[in-house]
């Protein structure tokens, strides 16, 4: 999941840390480079929820409620440059610069066996309770919220090494949001290129006082996947692959007290003016952020298995997303009749 956040063990790192004078197309880059590698990224993080060992539960009266925790593995270059113009490498654990940046899920999640005709239904929510963030860091802010539902369809029935076999689709949208507080005193973009000639002077900056850093993105996603299973008493061992398509959102920035400093005649509404006719987010008084379109494929095989004890399941699982090296692990817990 390129770009897509930083761990709070990260964001937490990244506390008293003080950048130097940021040029503004640096700074637009790097959270243009976040989108950019969020697009092939957050369609499968947006399947968190039900992912269950079992392809096909049954028809009606069948069901199954449960709660899934889960977390895709960041790679760790694709935020390098954003950390690099944080100033703060030398902050950040080894551990995590190996094996990548870990971003956690967690989801609601329900099936119900079809009516008629042989499918089920899946439904799955996911948020941040407001009494999990009182477990947050101090100065760490986080907002997670994911809706989405699927239907499958058995086409193959499975009897002892034979798998049961379905095929299914769905809809999730994920909306996530991060940050830091007060990460440096102050902090300075430096917009002087960007000012015309005619508004004279010799430096253009906006400074931020005490800003907090933040990362966004959102996600429309729909994927469609197929799935084996094998019935084998206490374990169900399944695989399948899965393709999903999202119509995402992506960035970030600083929020804060934000003041225009020059020693030009030209105002803080000149600078709106100059921001709007290049294009570019244009920064208020509380701050400025960059936010990309993030539209991307991401393809994926996941296997695992489910633990069966009478009614209750325990579901262990991993995924592997072929376009960007993407790995996440998840565990669902449920009980199922």
């Amino acid at each position: 999941m390129k770009k897509i956040l930083l761990l709070v063990a990260l964001l937490a790192a990244l506390t008293g840390a003080a950048w130097a004078q940021v040029d503004y197309g640096d700074f637009q880059a790097d959270f243009k480079g976040f989108a950019d590698g969020v697009a092939n990224s957050l369609p499968v993080s947006a399947t968190v929820g039900l992912n269950w060992s079992h392809a096909y539960i049954g028809q009606f009266p069948h069901f199954g409620v449960g709660v899934s925790l889960g977390g895709m593995f960041i790679p760790y270059e694709t935020i390098e440059p954003i950390i690099t113009d944080l100033g703060v490498g030398s902050s950040i654990p080894q551990q995590l610069k190996t094996w990548g940046i870990p971003f956690p899920t967690i989801a609601a999640g329900a099936r119900l066996g079809g009516f008629g005709l042989p499918f089920d239904l899946g439904f799955k929510l996911g948020m941040i309770p407001e009494a999990a963030k009182d477990w947050l860091s101090d100065n760490v802010t986080a907002d997670y919220f994911l809706i989405g539902g699927d239907v499958r369809l058995p086409v193959v029935k499975g009897k002892g090494l034979i798998p049961t076999v379905s095929i299914g689709g769905g809809y999730t949208f994920l909306r996530g949001r991060i940050g830091l507080t007060d990460i440096a005193a102050s902090e300075t973009i430096d917009i002087t290129s960007l000012m015309p000639p005619s508004y004279g002077g010799t430096f253009h900056e906006l400074t931020l006082t005490e800003p907090d850093l933040v990362f966004q993105w959102d996600t429309h996603t729909i994927e469609a996947k197929a799935q084996a299973s094998w019935n084998l008493a206490i374990l169900t061992p399944s695989l399948g692959i899965g393709a999903a398509y999202g119509i995402s959102n992506a960035g970030g920035g600083l929020t804060s007290s934000l003041v225009y400093n020059t020693d030009s005649t030209a105002t803080f509404a000149d600078v709106q003016d100059v921001f709007e006719g290049y294009g570019y987010p244009v920064p208020t008084a509380t701050g400025i952020e960059v936010v990309s379109d993030a539209n991307g494929w991401s393809f994926w095989v996941f296997g695992g298995t489910a633990i069966n004890i009478f009614f209750i399941k325990v579901d262990l699982s991993a995924m592997y997303n072929f376009l960007n090296g993407d790995y996440g692990l998840s565990a669902n817990l449920r009980v199922q009749f």
